[in-house]
């Protein structure tokens, strides 16, 4: 049976839902050909994987187990996938999927559920605002490799990234604006408001990689339309020895205080969904940080999650994808 609506699907990146789950969680993430590669990596890949995730696994256990022992995101992004559907079904024709790159609900079941439903439009929509192979290009190239196992041949759409997307960014300027407004003195030319976004190894992006361009852009614009006079932004996450984009989020909020900043606003510039690094890294490791350093006030904002004005910018995002493709 062919399916005459069109399948959205919002990938994203997954998360553990128990303590038992990281480390097999970190083995898909280290198992990734798209981020790590390696010769011979038939043979290399899994060796890897394995070795990494047994590693890392402790780390980053006790953060998830800081936020009750399993990573929030996939309870966020299916709230996400909720609003999305209720604001689509004004326009008719559409069912919002999950599809999570690195644990369940994985590739391999989306594909199966959606070749068993018949849909053959299928319009996949990153819930990262900016591209990188790392993310949005990762989450494509599994899913068409999935297609081709599975032998299901939809007329597939890729939006490849929506950074400039007008709702998606006055969502990020009241966020900001509102959580302002519970610190002590709240007067921009007061607060220290840092743009924190997902670190990335330099030599990807000296690859060629558009990520930290985008990341860039999305700065400028909600720095000029906030008018904000203290805005720094910088980048956090890096694991192991290589080299990655700067400044390094814990080095600006030392550097800050240094400067004798008392009040400090962080927002997380490329992540529409809370999870471990906006909860447990921004939220409890750098606020000890921040302490420790003599900043007084220091505040995360959160992270767009459902707030209407961005289930809004998806829904236009998808609407447009859907007349470019089929002229609805």
């Amino acid at each position: 049976m062919t399916h005459k609506r069109t399948a959205v699907v919002l990938f994203n990146l997954g998360g553990p839902d128990s303590p038992a789950a990281v480390e097999p969680f970190l083995f898909n993430l280290f198992s990734d050909p798209d981020i790590f590669k390696f010769p011979l990596a038939f043979f290399t890949q899994r060796l890897f994987a394995r070795w990494a995730a047994r590693r890392r696994a402790p780390e980053a256990r006790a953060g998830y187990v800081a936020l009750g022992g399993a990573s929030p995101l996939l309870a966020n992004t299916r709230k996400q996938a909720e609003a999305l559907q209720a604001a689509l079904a004004h326009h008719g024709g559409f069912d919002v999927f999950v599809c999570m790159r690195y644990w369940h609900p994985l590739t391999a079941e989306v594909v199966g559920r959606l070749k068993q439903g018949g849909y053959q439009r299928v319009i996949l929509l990153p819930l990262y605002p900016q591209y990188s192979l790392t993310t949005t290009g990762s989450s494509y190239n599994e899913f068409t490799r999935e297609c081709r196992r599975q032998d299901y041949r939809p007329r597939v759409h890729l939006i490849r990234q929506w950074y400039d997307q007008p709702d998606y960014q006055r969502a990020v300027i009241e966020t900001i604006q509102a959580e302002l407004a519970r610190l002590p003195a709240p007067v921009p030319a007061e607060v220290e408001l840092l743009f924190s976004a997902h670190g990335l190894p330099q030599k990807i992006v000296d690859a060629g990689d558009v990520y930290e361009r985008q990341i860039h852009a999305t700065y400028e614009a909600v720095r000029s339309q906030l008018g904000w006079p203290r805005t720094t932004l910088c980048y956090q996450s890096r694991v192991g020895p290589l080299k990655w984009l700067q400044p390094y989020t814990e080095n600006v909020i030392k550097q800050k205080a240094a400067a004798g900043a008392r009040q400090m606003l962080v927002y997380p510039i490329a992540f529409v969904s809370d999870h471990i690094e906006t909860l447990y890294e921004l939220g409890m490791t750098y606020a000890a940080l921040a302490r420790a350093q003599g900043i007084a006030h220091y505040r995360v904002v959160p992270a767009l999650n459902d707030h209407p004005l961005l289930i809004r910018a998806l829904a236009q995002l998808v609407l447009s994808a859907d007349r470019e493709l089929y002229g609805r």
